[in-house]
């Protein structure tokens, strides 16, 4: 997904062209049709803190 174009808030996946809500993981379009899963982050003096523990 780190290759993927953003629009907006969704995110198109390089390999199969399938799309996401990058804040929801949400499956938007064929051919995907699991979510991905999300994670809450925060940015600290320019480090990114990923909160791994909260689901």
């Amino acid at each position: 997904m780190s290759d993927g174009f953003v629009e907006g808030t969704t995110v198109e996946c390089p390999r199969h062209a399938g799309c996401f809500d990058f804040r929801t993981g949400e499956a938007l379009n064929p051919p995907v049709c699991v979510n991905l899963r999300t994670f809450p982050v925060k940015v600290v003096d320019g480090a990114v803190y990923i909160d791994i523990d909260e689901r």
